[in-house]
């Protein structure tokens, strides 16, 4: 089965809106593929939907991020990885992939789509994973 790591990224996208990123989370409920994250992704999640703009209470922040724990598996990371200069805080995503053997790293950031693949993990956007697994 194919493995991904979904970026914070595509985790707010599919919170917020019912585009590309919230059918990719419906595929991992569905199976089609195993989503994987880390406790640091999970964190930069919980941070990030809580900023004011996004205008969440803490109970729908929490509801949301316990529904993508729940359809993910959660690895541990150990790896360092010192590849994403423009942004540092983008390695996480990176280690998550490695540590959780996963082959995809699904992400809207232009940083880490500009890497295009890091060891052998492809770095693709949410649109492009959809149609891969579809097949």
């Amino acid at each position: 089965m194919l493995r991904a790591v979904a970026d914070t990224n595509i985790l707010i996208s599919a919170i917020i809106a019912e585009g590309n990123e919230y059918k990719l989370l419906k595929e991992a409920k569905l199976g089609r593929f195993r989503l994987v994250l880390s406790p640091q992704v999970i964190t930069e999640l919980r941070e990030v939907i809580s900023r004011a703009k996004f205008g969440f209470s803490k109970n729908q922040i929490e509801l949301a991020v316990k529904q993508i724990i729940s359809i993910a598996e959660i690895v541990i990371t150990t790896s360092e990885i010192d590849a994403v200069k423009e942004d540092p805080d983008d390695n996480k995503i990176i280690e998550a992939a490695i540590d959780g053997y996963a082959g995809y790293i699904v992400s809207g950031d232009k940083d880490l789509l500009r890497l295009q693949k890091f060891r052998n993990v492809r770095i693709i956007p949410a649109a492009v994973f959809l149609r891969l697994i579809s097949q």
